[in-house]
């Protein structure tokens, strides 16, 4: 009885160890491929803001800060952003722009603004605020 007791903890102990490597090594490969999948996902994010960053530069009708062009159609990035009647914040309010509106850009900036034109008159409004 002795005997076949020992020879039972002698075989789980040989064996034990064996199944823990097995599942050591499956870890591994889950690992192995959830790295890769984040790596695939990674390079298509870059490529797809490469592909949109083409497209913004290459005239696509919106600009955002300093890169916009004379004649240039921009719209407010959020709503109620102010169109002023000159070029800083301490001057008078000539309305709320909506999301959705329309500016022309003068080809003007004069430091953080833009001088556009819209359906309610022409003003300045922040450059930051724009695309």
């Amino acid at each position: 009885m002795k005997t076949s007791l020992f020879g039972l903890i002698c075989v789980s102990l040989i064996i034990a160890p064996t199944f823990s490597h097995a599942g050591f090594a499956d870890s591994l490969r889950d690992l192995r491929s959830s790295i890769s999948q984040i790596s695939g996902a990674t390079k298509e994010a870059s490529d797809l803001t490469k592909e949109v960053t083409g497209l913004t530069g290459s005239g696509s009708g919106q600009a955002s800060g300093s890169s916009a062009a004379s004649g240039q159609v921009l719209y407010p990035k959020i709503n109620n952003v102010k169109l002023y009647q000159s070029a800083n914040k301490g001057s008078s309010v000539v309305t709320k722009l909506s999301k959705g509106s329309e500016m022309v850009y003068s080809g003007n900036s004069s430091g953080a603004f833009h001088q556009v034109t819209t359906e309610h008159g022409d003003g300045w409004v922040e450059a930051s605020l724009v695309q």
